[in-house]
């Protein structure tokens, strides 16, 4: 941030100090109280619950009617993933004893962990669940709606986990690498195996193919200690950053909008619970308004608070999914014209975001984030991720850029591939 300090000037209305007077009347006052006034929110808990009456609160003081649904979730996939990697670790054990039902476990465990990877587990409801909310407004063009778009943004935080310590997170994003290929390669060596003791194969043969694989199994195991250590923890990140950081900016659009109705496109603010959960506030907004959503474009705000706004361009493991085309190419262009606001285009080989579960259903969706000098964002799904970790000039610099987006699609960048260029922060002519 220091090396663009004089760019940010006329943009900051606020100190960035967390305890100033000016901090609290800020842009990223609700990402304080969210953090800091509720606390950790993981998704179907009590502070969950607090944010989405908040974020109600908040919009009814603005003049919208919000809608609030509620949905059972999980309270964690942490069991599931547990699950997966001990189905593949008992079926590489009982080799020796029983082929078929050693094969029958491994092969269920792999495709487990394939589903997962994908968010489409089967196990995960075996954890227990609770209650969470979606929140929702619409918004109305002042003409004939020629689009609908979505801007989502969800109000729970992670639980803490020993590997997101800030000295062991570095770590994360290869061991994942590695226990992904260890999967993949347990199920050839398994398979090789059991076609082999159906041909007969020479048992000395067998008996090296099951002690290879054994030897393999040593990261799926670590990976399940990890995994039940996070499904035994009660402890869960303030969400500062990730992402009292988005519903903060959302609430600002929101507050924006209620002054000056969009054009020609349909806005509707949705603040989606159980994010952590598998996308599953995600989901059932999907699924509750399957016809209205069909067609529509989404916009995922997410880590908005620290770094220069940035989009998302791939989400997901390899091979991963494309950003829908026509909001990137908007973006592109956002971009080249106020490059000295803009992080530029990232990719998030990281975890599962809402944008990915979208995506990979088939939704247009792009996710707009903040773009740090490190891969791992500061104090991610940490302890540390409090109030302190919102700088409120990146916020008010994403909350610029999303406006240029949205205000692009409101003026039919979408259909036309072109917008008028506009000065990031003042909004569409009315």
């Amino acid at each position: 941030m220091e090396e663009r300090e004089g760019i940010l000037q006329h943009t900051v209305s606020a100190s960035r100090e967390p305890g100033s007077r000016r901090w609290d009347r800020s842009i990223a006052h609700p990402a304080r109280h969210l953090a800091t006034g509720i606390g950790p929110r993981p998704p179907g808990s009590k502070g969950e619950n607090r944010a989405a009456q908040y974020v109600l609160r908040e919009l009814e003081k603005l003049g919208f009617h919000a809608e609030a649904h509620d949905f059972r979730t999980p309270l964690t996939t942490a069991w599931a993933k547990v699950l997966d990697r001990l189905l593949v670790i008992a079926g590489a054990l009982l080799f020796p004893v029983n082929g078929h039902l050693s094969y029958a476990l491994l092969a269920g465990g792999f495709l487990a962990f394939l589903l997962e990877r994908y968010g489409r587990s089967p196990f995960f409801w075996i954890a227990p669940s609770g209650r969470s909310t979606n929140v929702l407004i619409r918004i109305p063009p002042s003409r004939e709606p020629e689009t609908r778009v979505v801007l989502m943004a969800h109000l729970d935080s992670h639980r803490i986990a020993f590997y997101y310590r800030p000295g062991l997170i570095s770590l994360y994003r290869p061991f994942r690498a590695a226990d992904t290929a260890a999967h993949g390669l347990l199920f050839i060596l398994f398979t090789l195996a059991y076609g082999g003791r159906l041909l007969g194969m020479d048992s000395s043969k067998l008996g090296f193919l099951w002690h290879a694989g054994l030897a393999m199994t040593s990261l799926p195991f670590l990976s399940m200690l990890a995994l039940f250590t996070k499904a035994l923890s009660r402890r869960a990140s303030p969400g500062g950053n990730h992402n009292g950081s988005g519903v903060a900016l959302l609430l600002e659009l929101a507050r924006n909008y209620s002054r000056h109705r969009p054009h020609g496109a349909e806005l509707w603010f949705a603040f989606t619970g159980a994010s952590e959960a598998n996308g599953r506030g995600a989901r059932v907004l999907l699924r509750r308004h399957r016809r209205e959503l069909r067609g529509a474009y989404f916009l995922v705000l997410e880590g908005v608070g620290r770094g220069f706004p940035a989009c998302v361009v791939k989400e997901g493991p390899f091979p991963g999914f494309h950003a829908d085309r026509r909001l990137l190419r908007l973006a592109r262009r956002i971009i080249d014209s106020y490059a000295h606001y803009s992080g530029g285009l990232t990719s998030n080989r990281l975890y599962p975001g809402e944008a990915f579960h979208l995506l990979s259903r088939g939704h247009r969706a792009m996710t707009v984030t903040g773009r740090e000098e490190t891969s791992v964002p500061r104090f991610w799904r940490w302890e540390r991720d409090d109030q302190a970790n919102v700088d409120p000039r990146n916020l008010r610099l994403a909350l610029d850029f999303v406006r240029a987006l949205v205000d692009a699609v409101d003026h039919g960048g979408l259909r036309r591939g072109r917008f008028a260029a506009r000065e990031p922060g003042k909004g569409p002519d009315r």
